[in-house]
């Protein structure tokens, strides 16, 4: 799943929900009297995130005169659905789950962005600049763009402590073998290798879908998570689950064995191997961890020196090391001159700075990685941008109902019972075909 942030956002139709009410930020005093239509933007980013961005908005908004309003809600899907139903959409909105986008899309709600040829929102050339096609992909439908990633967080990363591995006579590894003989190392010198947080089902969704990722292809692992093409049973998907249920099920591994696992949270997992009195030598979960590490669990360690990550490693070189992740598409309801300045500008190499500038994620390519301040943000768009395959999260690509609490529930399972491998495949084979 996506970030704790992203969990809240409500996955429900318009029928059963009241307009959720959004905040504002107002468009600069006496720039609509310049003959330029104000544009609104919603996205859910509050607190620094929201700051991030208006430094995007205001550096447009000077750039162009066109006065912008950005309504930040928390509920945004159910938001927009509610103003796409009664007539009155935002002109843009980054949207946080490509089954949506496909939705608006299918449902003749957005402006396709390279189309008509000759008079597209966004020139093709200026796409292909900026973002690899796994990133555009991941807003078309059809064939035809509707949307692209403007931000972007990786969820293949690997935390640990340069000092521990050195201890150990370890190095980074880069393979599946090699990640086991280290957890094996640690081990041996009477250390627990991994934190957990299995308690947030989410954390372990996100554990099987970059294992998935990297023993299958790209098409299975849409296939299972998009529209249920791939079964659960299918031998790739069993290999993954046998791998998962093998890393989980080797005693020593994580603290408190298969119970210790689903009985720690999401942060408390983090404070296991980075806390003043850690327990653990490393922990799995995305990049927003190198955040939480510095912000919340231990103030005193120092990003680059004390904690670093390495890449969810390769597992069979037919699939490489394809990173995983989750983001916000730029999508667009509206198409005006306004508008279609907002879009081109987003795209730009000028923005992408701007926003990379404040150690937010961005897949943009323009990027000049020397401006962003902080090492372990740097690093962590160096990942994103370069990566030759991005595979969204997959359990926010599956319908809520599996990809949220049955998964979440199987995987725990499937922690404390690592040879039931068939019976929970078939499980979740069982559900899945209720849930599409």
């Amino acid at each position: 799943m996506l970030i704790p942030i992203a969990l809240i956002v409500a996955l429900i139709t318009t029928a059963c929900v009241q307009q959720p009410a959004a905040q504002g930020t107002a468009a600069p005093a006496g720039s609509a009297a310049a003959g330029k239509r104000t544009i609104t933007v919603i996205a859910n980013w509050g607190g620094g995130e929201r700051d991030a961005f208006q430094k995007v908005i205001d550096a447009f908004t000077a750039k162009t005169g066109i006065p912008v309003n950005y309504e930040q809600s928390r509920n945004l899907e159910a938001l927009v659905r509610t103003r796409v139903a009664g007539g009155n959409p935002p002109d843009i909105a980054f949207e946080p789950r490509p089954g949506a986008l496909a939705e608006f899309a299918k449902g003749g709600n957005l402006v396709p962005l390279d189309e008509p040829v000759g008079k597209e929102v966004l020139d093709p050339k200026a796409v292909d600049a900026a973002l690899g096609k796994s990133f555009q992909n991941l807003g078309r439908v059809d064939g035809t763009l509707y949307g692209f990633l403007f931000k972007a967080d990786s969820k293949s990363t690997i935390w640990y402590k340069p000092a521990s591995l050195q201890a150990v006579g370890g190095s980074v590894p880069k393979t599946w073998d090699d990640l086991i003989a280290l957890a094996n190392k640690y081990k041996a010198a009477g250390k627990t290798p991994f934190g957990s947080g299995g308690k947030d089902g989410w954390v372990l969704t996100d554990w099987f879908e970059n294992i998935l990722a990297r023993v299958a292809t790209p098409k299975t692992y849409n296939d299972l998570h998009v529209n249920h093409k791939v079964s659960w049973t299918d031998p790739s998907v069993k290999r993954a689950l046998t791998l998962f249920a093998q890393i989980f099920g080797t005693p020593g591994y994580f603290p408190g064995g298969g119970q210790g696992v689903i009985g720690t949270a999401f942060t408390e997992g983090i404070g296991q191997a980075f806390g003043k009195t850690p327990t653990a030598e490393m922990f799995y979960e995305g990049g927003f961890v190198g955040v939480i590490i510095g912000t919340d669990v231990n103030k005193d360690l120092k990003p680059g020196t004390d904690f670093d990550f390495f890449t969810f490693p390769q597992i069979d070189a037919t699939y490489g090391t394809p990173i995983t992740g989750g983001g916000d598409l730029a999508i667009m309801f509206k198409d005006s001159p306004e508008g279609r300045a907002f879009m081109q500008y987003i795209i730009t190499k000028d923005a992408a700075d701007i926003y990379a500038a404040t150690n937010s994620g961005t897949p943009n390519k323009l990027v000049d990685s020397s401006k962003i301040p902080s090492v372990i943000a740097r690093k962590l768009h160096d990942q994103i941008a370069s990566a030759t395959v991005f595979l969204f999260d997959g359990s926010d690509l599956a319908p809520s109902a599996l990809g949220g609490d049955f998964e979440f529930t199987a995987l725990q399972d499937l922690v404390t019972h690592p040879n039931d491998v068939d019976r929970i495949a078939q499980q979740l084979e069982n559900f899945a075909k209720t849930a599409y």
